[in-house]
């Protein structure tokens, strides 16, 4: 198994306490099947979480939050194939989209969260994940046995079965409106994924036998492909969900997020 970096986990559960407050604040009842939760109850924020995941996995419009189904991760270049014979290509993968975490992802567990406000905040949280999908239009440029290769088209990458973990690191900061935020100035995550497969399409202008050799080498070369593939998603969502959560928290006093 490899490691991945899938990490959308930490802010949806401040998301969906924090609905709760929005909805709390003014006296407006709270959004339908979310909660405001003791920040002790780790049951309650779990549950909230996967509501929210489910719910609201459009984003937060009128807070300028994201949708968390697909994530935008831009642009991703990767070089490949350092340790393997078989394969060896530049791979360029744009407009890269992630997709199926709010449908499928599972919360396992959410530890850290704390009413003192005097020291920074250590969150770690573990979910599940049955399928993902990578998807990006590609341009590539290499060899697939002694078969040199370019290539431009859609790219599908499917993982399966993870198992991931992420560390957030938060900074309470204190605001001229007497209430406390969150700075983010952390976010890293792991994953074990227990298999992938890749599909390209207009490999060789479509040619059948030669699309199908290739994309059979590519994915029984799924390891060693995924070890130079990973770090580079990795830091795409990293990038995306530390500044998707800091809009949030940009909004949100933290001191109001937990009941009393």
């Amino acid at each position: 198994m490899k490691m991945y970096n899938w990490r959308c986990l930490t802010w949806l559960a401040i998301a969906a306490i924090a609905l709760g407050h929005i909805g709390a604040g003014d006296g407006d009842p709270l959004p339908d099947k979310l909660q405001r939760c003791r920040v002790d109850d780790e049951v309650c924020i779990l549950r909230q979480t996967q509501t929210y995941a489910r719910l609201y996995k459009n984003g937060i419009p009128e807070r300028n939050v994201p949708s968390i189904d697909p994530f935008q991760l831009g642009t991703l270049s990767i070089n490949s194939g350092g340790d393997s014979d078989s394969v060896q290509f530049n791979l360029i993968m744009r407009n890269t989209t992630l997709h199926n975490f709010a449908d499928t992802v599972v919360f396992k567990t959410a530890k850290g969260f704390t009413k003192d406000l005097t020291k920074p905040l250590k969150l770690l949280w573990s979910v599940t994940l049955p399928a993902v999908e990578l998807r990006a239009n590609y341009d590539v440029e290499g060899k697939i046995l002694i078969l040199p290769i370019v290539s431009h088209g859609k790219l599908v990458i499917k993982l399966n079965e993870m198992q991931s973990r992420s560390r957030i690191r938060a900074t309470p900061e204190k605001r001229a409106d007497g209430h406390t935020y969150l700075k983010v100035t952390e976010y890293k995550s792991v994953a074990k994924v227990a298999s992938g497969h890749f599909n390209l399409t207009n490999l060789f202008n479509d040619n059948a036998e030669l699309r199908d050799s290739t994309l059979k080498v590519l994915n029984d070369e799924w390891d060693a492909l995924s070890a130079d593939i990973q770090p580079k998603i990795t830091e795409a969502s990293d990038r995306f969900l530390s500044i998707a959560l800091q809009k949030l928290l940009d909004t949100l006093p933290y001191d109001e997020f937990f009941e009393d």
